[in-house]
């Protein structure tokens, strides 16, 4: 079966992201069937990479939620993920790592928690400072 854990995360984007970083999230996030290029990050050599923002499963008591939007006045992005995945090949971290460059939150932000099925208490996620 497998161990799950709980992912959420919820940021706002550099308004100069860059477009591919965009589709890639909006691939991951199932908005998109078409794979766009990827960057050499090790995210991308992982097996569930493609799914991870929308895995679900019965062990979490809430739906998987994962959502990109556009923010036309502050012209920026909002992420918010809600999933649940088995994360063997450390895929959460991975895909912090890759993120966070482009994350408009300040260093020191709490960004979010992941939370191992067998555990209570949730691991919080900060911006490095």
């Amino acid at each position: 079966m497998g161990i799950y854990t709980e992912f959420h995360f919820n940021v706002e984007l550099k308004p100069n992201t860059p477009s591919g970083v965009i589709d890639i999230l909006n691939y991951m996030l199932g908005n998109t069937k078409e794979q766009p290029q990827l960057t050499t990050h090790p995210l991308f050599k992982t097996e569930r990479w493609k799914f991870m923002l929308i895995m679900d499963s019965y062990y979490f008591p809430a739906d998987t939620h994962s959502t990109l939007r556009f923010d036309g006045i502050g012209k920026c992005y909002y992420l918010c993920i809600r999933c649940n995945l088995k994360n063997y090949d450390n895929e959460i971290d991975l895909f912090v790592e890759w993120i966070t460059p482009y994350l408009a939150e300040p260093k020191g932000a709490f960004l979010g928690f992941k939370r191992h099925e067998e555990n209570n208490e949730p691991t919080l996620i900060y911006k490095e400072k």
